[in-house]
């Protein structure tokens, strides 16, 4: 069978290619990919080719398929697996395998296993890891997007607290407590801030700031009436703004300082301003991923001991962040569609990938069985005129508060040319 996938090739040499795939073996699946947000980290391997860690260093010669914020569906089971899986099944995929302490991952290190692809082969790995995930919800773009989603679940599963009588350990958000998402409008921001209105543990007060006035706008249409349907008091901080930051901010909580925050940019100065707003037995989580090696920031250790304060990273989610994060797409407890800002065929991936910081707005959506140029939801009112497709688009996502929906995806799949 062919496919047409994103090749990387070495630093910043992505091709959309044709190519044929091996008959799959015994203990391998074929899926067919419908759709795949392009993450940040598939422009970080992008940006270092052979010298990423999960990138081969023979990657000029033996291209990897990139993508692996992904979703689809099954086409053939090997037989190894036919109890297990079967064709037709709705999945999505956590590509943090770590079999056996490898650093092989899709979308990184396969050269036929990628969300960039309109087929593809999962290795027995990702089956032995159970990293193969059923989907029985609605929407293709919400199972792709339970990734990043998972990546934040498992970032507000890992803060913690300790109990000063029998130093036991809490994890997750402190229940009724004080939280801050800090930059955090951006994407993975507005996923955290979705999260934290929608979990299992919640806060009463949930602070976020950013520097950009458009973004804390619409984040602030979006979560405003979800907040208070929940009774969390949800505010919004330009910090740009403030003269004294952490005097402001600390008023927010009582002068108790935060227990929970999210770092949300890679800012030596965030950080510092973030660790001085922790209170006592409060725990920061450094979620943003620095592509500087020796990046660093100054940590006020008095206050670490006397405070007990706890600061902690994490990268990637579990099986298990996954797991929570398609069932509450299942359940439609969240609104992940706040993330989308762009789709597009699988003709603008590669262009889209290596232009990524570039691009302002949240995720960029990848339909893999389509062509069609990147293009902003919030550009559609002004392309209806150039095509039927469009036009149906823009009144579809007009009528929904700009989101992309169910039925945006519907339409778009059919109606938008293959690839």
């Amino acid at each position: 069978m062919k496919t047409k996938a994103v090749r990387l090739y070495g630093k910043m040499d992505l091709r959309l290619e044709e190519f044929e795939l091996p008959q799959i073996a015994e203990d391998e699946i074929l899926v067919r990919v419908v759709s795949d947000s392009i993450c940040m980290s598939s422009y970080k391997a992008a940006l270092l080719g052979a010298e990423h860690k999960r990138v081969p260093d023979d990657v000029a010669n033996n291209p990897i398929i990139i993508g692996h914020e992904l979703a689809g569906e099954v086409v053939e089971v090997g037989s190894q697996w036919k109890d297990r899986y079967q064709e037709g099944m709705r999945f999505s995929l956590q590509p943090a395998l770590n079999y056996q302490g490898s650093m092989k991952s899709p979308g990184y290190s396969y050269p036929y296993c990628g969300g960039d692809a309109t087929y593809m082969i999962l290795p027995r790995e990702v089956m032995i890891m159970d990293c193969l995930l059923p989907y029985r919800g609605e929407g293709f773009f919400k199972a792709a997007l339970s990734e990043p989603y998972s990546c934040v679940i498992g970032a507000c599963r890992s803060l913690f607290r300790t109990d000063r009588h029998n130093h036991n350990h809490y994890m997750g958000i402190r229940e009724g407590g004080k939280m801050a998402i800090i930059g955090g409008c951006g994407p993975m921001g507005l996923a955290a801030i979705d999260y934290a209105l929608s979990g299992e543990f919640r806060p009463n007060l949930l602070v976020v700031t950013d520097l950009d006035d458009r973004r804390i706008q619409r984040a602030r249409e979006l979560f405003e009436p979800k907040a208070a349907k929940q009774g969390i008091s949800l505010l919004f901080v330009n910090t740009g703004t403030l003269d004294t930051p952490k005097q402001d901010l600390m008023k927010l909580t009582g002068g108790d300082g935060f227990d929970d925050i999210l770092v949300m940019v890679p800012s030596a100065g965030v950080l510092e301003l973030s660790e001085s707003l922790l209170g006592f037995n409060g725990c920061l989580n450094f979620f943003a991923g620095p592509t500087d090696t020796s990046f660093s920031a100054r940590v006020n250790y008095y206050d670490i001991h006397y405070l007990e304060k706890h600061i902690i990273g994490t990268t990637g989610g579990t099986v298990d962040d996954m797991r929570e994060a398609l069932k509450l797409m299942e359940e439609d407890k969240t609104n992940v569609e706040v993330l989308v800002t762009h789709v597009g065929g699988l003709d603008a991936a590669a262009q889209a990938t290596l232009h990524l910081p570039e691009i302002p707005g949240g995720k960029k959506l990848i339909y893999t069985g389509i062509q069609m140029p990147l293009i902003a939801l919030e550009d559609l009112p002004d392309l209806s005129s150039q095509s039927d497709l469009y036009k149906g688009l823009a009144e579809i996502v007009g009528a929904n508060r700009g989101l992309w929906s169910v039925e945006a995806e519907n339409y778009l799949l059919k109606n938008a040319p293959a690839i």
